[in-house]
């Protein structure tokens, strides 16, 4: 089986959080393994990453490679933490390679002097928000149980406020909540001026299956609230506002090779450094169980490469290569890809299933096609009757750019 290069890593900067999140895979589902690793990532740690990132830039022949600061809350690490390491990855990468920084915070913390920061080391940041505040606070709360919105919305006001910060600090994270109201929530978040957004399953195995998710059962409620979101969203056609899982739908549907890990089953390109120096894979894995994601490797002494050879990360890696065979056998298995390899798990057989969401993500996909399909002119849908394709070929993608 052939891997691809790591080209991506998720740096957990810092192992604690100002928020405690009810659905979070870090604290409140089945791992608890942060209580035993540092708060803050070491400056020795910080250096054996970038070197072990080095070497393998320079095995696999990679110019960049993607660091992406995250925790936990990566702003408990201090301005000064951020100057050195953007500094030492400068310094230690170069020349054979160079570094894309990135983070995703929950934005509480956010001021006018980390915005600079963020605009002195080119650092782009996501902000993670569940919707309007009646939503946002019955889950995102801090450690005394008061909800994060109020604060989240004052740093998305300073953003908003300098268009110097315009490229760094439009895109959003959210945690799909039945509770709510499917096209308040997407026109509140056009209401605060994001570019673009991307509606996150709860994760969930089976388990501990997510919120409404009923093994067995026959409905598909997170499709039934993402549906309403795309209709009014694909009929608009507005290129200012991107939603990220759609627009991936709509790709591999007209044959596009582009995939993620949760929709299209790329192969993974990413592996996470926690702050003691542990190598893991997808941090959604802690989902699985305790200490789930520790593989034995660690950047002081294991090289990237060796994740090549651990059975979890062998899983992560291959992508599509290690479907069940009920997945692998599906008309839309090149669009779905089998859906996020944690929610495919379940204790008795690993992860040799459909996704916990395999309802959601068919009746979803099979909207968003016949969406896809009408839009298309006549000519080519007669072109597309006796295919076998799951949608249209690359060529008659022109016909829906407006979309995409």
């Amino acid at each position: 089986m052939e891997f691809r290069p790591i080209s991506s890593y998720v740096l957990k900067v810092a192992s604690r959080c100002n928020l405690n999140c009810s659905y979070c895979y870090m604290y409140n589902l089945a791992d608890k393994s942060y209580q035993q690793q540092p708060a803050i990532m070491s400056e020795e740690i910080v250096h054996a990453t970038l070197t072990r990132v080095r070497e393998h830039a320079i095995k696999k022949n990679l110019k960049t490679v993607r660091l992406i600061f995250h925790g936990g809350e990566p702003l408990l690490a201090s301005p000064d933490f951020y100057r050195k390491f953007v500094r030492a990855a400068r310094q230690i990468l170069a020349p054979e390679a160079s570094a894309l920084f990135s983070m995703q915070t929950n934005a509480t913390l956010i001021s006018p002097e980390w915005l600079e920061l963020f605009l002195e080391l080119n650092i782009a940041f996501g902000i993670s928000l569940d919707g309007p505040a009646e939503i946002n606070d019955l889950n995102r709360v801090d450690h005394q149980g008061n909800g994060s919105y109020l604060r989240v919305v004052e740093a998305i006001r300073m953003v908003r406020s300098d268009q110097r910060f315009d490229s760094l600090g439009r895109k959003a994270l959210t945690v799909i909540n039945l509770q709510s109201d499917p096209l308040l929530v997407y026109e509140h978040f056009r209401s605060l001026g994001f570019r673009e957004i991307d509606f996150l399953f709860p994760d969930g195995t089976y388990d501990a299956p997510p919120p409404a998710v009923t093994v067995g059962g026959t409905d598909a409620p997170y499709a039934d609230w993402l549906i309403p979101i795309f209709d009014q969203w694909f009929e608009k056609s507005d290129s200012t506002f991107s939603i990220r899982t759609f627009k991936n739908i709509i790709r591999l549907i007209l044959g596009s090779e582009r995939s993620t890990e949760n929709i299209g089953g790329r192969k993974g390109r990413v592996v996470v450094i926690e702050t003691d120096g542990g190598i893991e894979p997808v941090s959604a894995l802690k989902a699985c169980g305790e200490g789930f994601t520790k593989a034995g490797l660690n950047v002081l002494n294991s090289a990237i490469d060796d994740v090549y050879d651990a059975p979890l990360f062998k899983e992560y890696l291959a992508g599509p290569e290690c479907l069940s065979q009920e997945c692998a056998s599906c008309p839309i298995v090149t669009v779905c890809g089998g859906g996020y390899l944690p929610h495919r798990y379940k204790s008795e057989n690993g992860f040799d299933n459909p996704s916990i969401f395999c309802r959601d993500l068919t009746k979803l996909i099979r909207h968003i096609q016949a969406k896809v399909m009408e839009a298309l002119p006549i000519g080519f849908r007669s072109q597309l009757g006796s295919s076998k394709q799951t949608g249209p070929t690359r060529e008659m993608q022109p016909a829906l750019s407006g979309k995409l």
